[in-house]
């Protein structure tokens, strides 16, 4: 999948069901190139992207 943020395809998928913030219909992802942590949701019929961490910013 493409980090919404960079474009990036290194994406891995985060295992935090016992934190409550994922499940198997919307896993989250974390972007290996900059950081951003999302996960896509349906709402309404809709996709939507759901931002949990905002990008790591360079310094």
């Amino acid at each position: 999948m493409k980090c919404p943020n960079c474009g990036d395809r290194t994406a891995v998928d985060l295992d935090t069901h016992s934190g409550g913030f994922s499940s198997d219909d919307s896993p989250l992802k974390e972007c290996g190139a900059c950081g951003l942590v999302w996960r896509v949701m349906m709402e309404h019929g809709k996709t939507k992207i759901d931002i949990i961490k905002q990008a790591d910013t360079k310094k």
